[in-house]
C-alpha cells in the first residue's frame, strides 16, 4: 500500500475547482473524454456525494487489469475536464490511472453504486467471467 499521498493531494485540488462532474461510457481505453457517451451529469449538492464517494477509502499501490467499465470526469467552470477516474470491479475508483498507477478501493462501494444507478448508470457491470473482483498487477 502506498497510502496514496501524491493521488489524494490531487484529488482535493482537482474537486476543489470541480463545477460538475460527468459519468462516461468507458473506461481507460475509451479514447478522450469529450468523444465518449454521456451517461450521467452532476451538480450542486450531489457532487459533493459523489466526491465523498469517489475519494473515500484505501488505495491498492497497484492496480487492475481491466480498463474499467465507466468514467467519472471533473469539469471546472468553464466546462473544460479537469481530469477523471475509472471504475474497476465493485468497489474499485482508479484516478488518472496513467500518472497514479495506485487504485482506491471506495470505503461504501454499496453507496457508490446507489448513487450511479440513482442516475441510470447501472454500476458495477456484471462480473467478468471467472468470478468477481479484477487480479490485480504491479
Amino acid at each position: 500500500m502506498t497510502g496514496g499521498g501524491e493521488t489524494r493531494r490531487w484529488l482535493e485540488d482537482a474537486w476543489d475547482r470541480a463545477e460538475a462532474a460527468v459519468v462516461l461510457v468507458g473506461g481507460d481505453d475509451a479514447g478522450p473524454f469529450a468523444g465518449r457517451r454521456l451517461l450521467a451529469e452532476v451538480y450542486d449538492d450531489a457532487l459533493a456525494e459523489l466526491r465523498e464517494l469517489t475519494t473515500s477509502g484505501a488505495f491498492t499501490g497497484d492496480i487492475c487489469r481491466c480498463h474499467g467499465s465507466l468514467t467519472v470526469a471533473l469539469l471546472d467552470a468553464g466546462g473544460d475536464f479537469i481530469g477523471g477516474g475509472s471504475c474497476h470491479g465493485r468497489d474499485t475508483v482508479s484516478w488518472e490511472r496513467g500518472r497514479f498507477r495506485d487504485d482506491l478501493e471506495v470505503a461504501d462501494p454499496e453507496g457508490l453504486s446507489a448513487f450511479l444507478h440513482r442516475y441510470g448508470v447501472p454500476w458495477p457491470a456484471a462480473a467478468p467471467a471467472g468470478g468477481v473482483g479484477s487480479p490485480r498487477v504491479t
